[in-house]
């Protein structure tokens, strides 16, 4: 008799809190889906038994920010060697392409990865291609709202929502009036084709609760906790109202940190007065000399120090993401019938450092390590490495 199961997680805690579960259980795949969850399952009746004696599992992560345009940005980076191996099994591609370059991103990128990748289109029609030379809204001539309007409409399979960098590197320095504009085309761009809109709100030259008047519930503010002039915490060093009250209406709170973009000295001002961020994301991209770029688990490892509990760290890069991209049916939980990707992860103890661009260190004495990765019901092969960054 062929097995019942294509493969068993045994023996280890399930957090999902999707389920609102913390508990001993075993998970069983089948067909690319999870088919069963008990507090024992026979080993018998599987392909393939992995190992999650003393460990956590978790459904697969998902990166809610990352740039994967591997071989033709600059910044790109190679989904399955920096994600999917340190547990990460969606990842979405924030904006490294426009309307004139997502095709090659579709049809020559994206088939190659094992990893889930789905995408905010860049309003800019170039997208990130001219990042480290220009700035890719500086002429607003490249912002074509029905453009991308199109493009989205004909790869909605894909593109999940619209990306702007409202940043003087995104619209040129000092220019309040293109970078206005950028927002509003971005923003009309996102309801004509009835997607959510990702803002960049790192080094704006517009005043921030200008760009939160934009922002609707389900739409997303990346790079939160940015320790630059227009930031969270308004001139009395508390959290601006205008971001308290775009949280309370369901604007996703990214963290996108990229560590220039994650000041902690803001992040623990704002944790201490309640405000908590929605989403744990990486920016994951290829540095320039001298930058840390972390991998997800580390950015888990960093805040779990900074006062966030266990699940609520996990609920920040599977259900919650699962939730800002429409897709809490299939991913972000392992309930029965829900996509096979699956993590067992270690929390070893010991003495980590994490920092960030403003010159930080957040001492950690737990860190996140990758055991296993299961994607699609299969196991991903290559170990995970070392280092908690790219």
């Amino acid at each position: 008799m062929p097995p019942r199961w294509d493969l068993l997680i045994r023996g280890g805690t399930l957090i999902d809190p999707a389920q609102g579960l913390s508990a001993r259980r075993d998970v069983a795949l089948q067909g690319g889906r999870v088919a069963a969850v008990a507090e024992t399952l026979a080993s018998a009746d599987a392909g393939e038994v992995v190992d999650a004696a003393g460990a956590l599992v978790t459904p697969g992560l998902i990166d809610l920010h990352a740039h994967v345009y591997d071989g033709a940005l600059p910044i790109g980076m190679h989904a399955d060697r920096a994600a999917l191996v340190n547990g990460v099994t969606t990842v979405v591609d924030a904006g490294s392409a426009g309307w004139m370059t997502f095709a090659g991103l579709r049809d020559y990128v994206i088939p190659t990865y094992r990893t889930r990748v789905y995408a905010f289109l860049h309003i800019s029609a170039t997208g990130l291609a001219t990042v480290r030379v220009v700035p890719e809204l500086g002429d607003i001539r490249f912002a074509q709202v029905e453009e991308a309007v199109r493009v989205i409409g004909e790869n909605r399979d894909l593109i999940l929502g619209v990306k702007v960098r409202i940043a003087h590197g995104g619209t040129g320095k000092g220019d309040q009036a293109n970078a206005r504009e950028a927002l509003r085309r971005a923003r009309q761009a996102a309801d004509q084709a009835r997607v959510g809109l990702m803002v960049h709100v790192s080094d704006t030259p517009i005043p921030l609760p200008e760009i939160f008047e934009h922002l609707r519930p389900g739409d997303i503010a990346t790079h939160i906790f940015n320790g630059n002039a227009e930031r969270i915490l308004g001139p009395d060093g508390r959290v601006r109202p205008e971001v308290r009250a775009a949280a309370e209406r369901g604007v996703v709170l990214d963290v996108g940190h990229a560590s220039v973009h994650c000041d902690v000295k803001v992040a623990e001002r704002a944790l201490a007065e309640g405000l908590r961020p929605t989403t744990l994301s990486t920016d994951l991209h290829k540095p320039p000399p001298g930058r840390i770029v972390y991998h997800l688990r580390g950015l888990m490892s960093k805040f779990l120090a900074l006062g966030l509990g266990l699940e609520e760290v996990v609920a920040s890069v599977t259900s919650r993401p699962a939730a800002a991209l429409g897709k809490s049916a299939e991913l972000g939980s392992l309930a029965p019938g829900m996509a096979g990707d699956a993590v067992v992860l270690d929390l070893e103890e010991g003495q980590f450092a994490y920092i960030d661009g403003a010159g930080n260190t957040v001492r950690a004495s737990r860190r996140f390590r990758a055991r296993h990765v299961i994607r699609d019901g299969r196991r991903v092969a290559t170990p995970a490495p070392e280092a908690d960054h790219v």
